[in-house]
């Protein structure tokens, strides 16, 4: 509502952008929200909508809406306001992208589980944080009303964490956690502000993709502990194009790299490159998880899509809720997850590790 009383002021040539990750939640979301207000306030003639570029114009003024998905040339773009919906859907980077040529930014989300705004935002003095509830709309739907308060009555009927969570988060505006969560943070893992001078390289490893993302970590050895670099996480990479970026790395060249087993061609490839791949066979899923969890993990801060995979690696759930056992593929959040097994399953199983100490094989 404020982005339409600044489009209506006094202002002139002002720029107010609405982001949130896809063009699906953009139409069904922020911008239905935006077109039923202008209506309730009267102000859906006033303006000169063009639903092609989903701009809204009132006088020199304009509101403009776009995805993050599918339109990043967008990102650079200046303007006065930025509005972000649902900021724990987009990266760290692309925050840091559209707030650099911003005046003012505002954004909101549903605390449903840590993510960059908790670790880089939430202590910087410049940083207004408001907390509202279901208590701070007057407008909210009866139906919408209606289903908060039952995550309420649900709880303290069964006393059940799930919906002890569902009520924190809808109804409290507290932090939440990933239901299901396979990694809990803080607890299986944590974050590092950089590498360690004593951390010893282990090795790495590697996830293949195309429409999907290819993924290669680092490990490293600190103590008793084992942490995880990010080295590369990127959609639609040829051989070629993953051969180059290894090249240009000498730790990942100075070991023999596990790589997911169902490519063979592509390792096959890699290797015609002088890359030391191995087609690496691997263990069930679950009982690579295990192996994971049987060491301290830490993340190095920049390995962002790692920390983003961590806090939303959970198990798939029936239709009724209840946990499969097994990895929810569906939310594509295992990449680097996957790259980092094949490493721990590698490197760190109890066939290649030596006194206490770890093997690192040479390809050869």
């Amino acid at each position: 509502m404020i982005f339409i009383y600044i489009a209506i002021s006094k202002r002139n040539n002002t720029v107010l952008s609405i982001v949130t990750e896809s063009l699906p939640n953009l139409k069904t979301g922020a911008i239905r929200d935006f077109e039923n207000l202008l209506r309730d306030m009267g102000l859906y003639s006033k303006f000169e909508i063009n639903q092609t570029d989903r701009t809204y114009k009132f006088g020199s003024n304009i509101i403009e809406f776009f995805s993050v998905q599918g339109e990043s040339n967008r990102l650079g773009s200046r303007r006065q306001y930025l509005y972000i919906n649902e900021a724990d859907s987009i990266t760290y980077d692309t925050f840091l992208a559209l707030k650099a040529r911003t005046d003012k930014t505002y954004l909101d989300f549903n605390p449903k589980k840590k993510f960059w705004v908790h670790t880089e935002l939430e202590n910087d003095d410049k940083v207004d944080f408001i907390k509202l509830t279901y208590l701070d709309n007057e407008f909210i739907p009866k139906s919408e009303l209606e289903s908060i308060l039952w995550y309420k009555n649900k709880y303290e009927e069964t006393g059940s964490k799930y919906y002890l969570n569902k009520w924190k988060v809808f109804g409290l505006g507290e932090l939440g956690v990933v239901e299901g969560g396979i990694f809990e943070e803080d607890k299986d893992w944590s974050i590092i502000s950089e590498l360690p001078e004593e951390a010893r390289y282990i090795g790495s490893s590697c996830d293949f993709g195309f429409s999907h993302v290819t993924a290669i970590v680092k490990l490293y050895r600190y103590y008793d502990k084992i942490i995880i670099d990010e080295s590369l996480f990127k959609s639609s990479l040829t051989t070629p194009r993953i051969a180059k970026h290894i090249k240009n790395d000498s730790e990942l060249l100075s070991t023999a790299i596990p790589c997911d087993s169902s490519r063979p061609e592509q390792v096959k490839e890699l290797r015609s490159y002088g890359i030391p791949c191995i087609s690496h066979k691997k263990r069930d899923v679950l009982s690579g998880i295990d192996l994971m969890h049987s060491f301290e993990i830490l993340i190095t801060s920049s390995s962002e899509n790692v920390i983003d995979e961590f806090r939303n690696y959970c198990y798939a759930t029936d239709k009724n809720g209840v946990s499969l056992g097994v990895p929810n593929k569906s939310m594509d959040k295992d990449n680097s997850i996957d790259a980092a097994r094949y490493g721990f399953e590698y490197f760190l199983s109890n066939t290649r590790k030596n006194n206490g100490g770890f093997k690192v094989y040479s390809f050869g």
